[in-house]
């Protein structure tokens, strides 16, 4: 089982781009789902969405429970679940729902202060920064100090 919980304590990172805690069947870690709006002159054209979640509490087959069960959800396009890793090995998979046109589900793992793929540049700042965040209130006896903002 693979327990890197302590990441839900940078709750301020997690708070600050509208992630929320989420679990289920064993996973736990934390979701958020981003609207993408085409418009034109005469208004709004389509609407799609896209759902991430980065988990730090999971089995080992859970990765591949994710990957085998995981069914399309009506107007999301893109479910990206990354799986954060006390191994430093980095892993992509997509699966097409229907040749792509019900959406896709890509799974990814990644370990914190690791190479990350440029697929998934907006959420591995944001595991780092939580990383950091907690070793450093661990450092320092509990009490974040120094510059807490951050920028991806």
């Amino acid at each position: 089982m693979v327990d890197l919980s302590v990441l839900a304590e940078a709750s301020d990172v997690w708070d600050c781009w509208r992630f929320e805690p989420w679990s289920c069947d064993g996973l736990s870690g934390v979701y958020r789902r981003v609207a993408f709006i085409k418009a034109g002159l005469m208004g709004e054209v389509a609407r799609y969405y896209a759902d991430d979640y980065i988990l730090w509490k999971y089995d080992q087959k859970s990765v591949d429970l994710v990957r085998s069960s995981w069914r399309p959800i009506k107007d999301v396009m893109i479910q990206r679940v990354l799986f954060v890793s006390d191994e430093d090995h980095f892993e992509k998979k997509v699966k097409a729902f229907t040749m792509g046109f019900r959406g896709y589900l890509e799974t990814y793992r990644y370990s914190p202060m690791g190479e990350g793929y440029r697929k998934i540049k907006d959420l591995t700042p944001l595991v780092d920064k939580a990383w950091e965040l907690v070793n450093q209130d661990v450092e320092e006896g509990g009490e974040l100090q120094g510059n807490d903002s951050f920028a991806v």
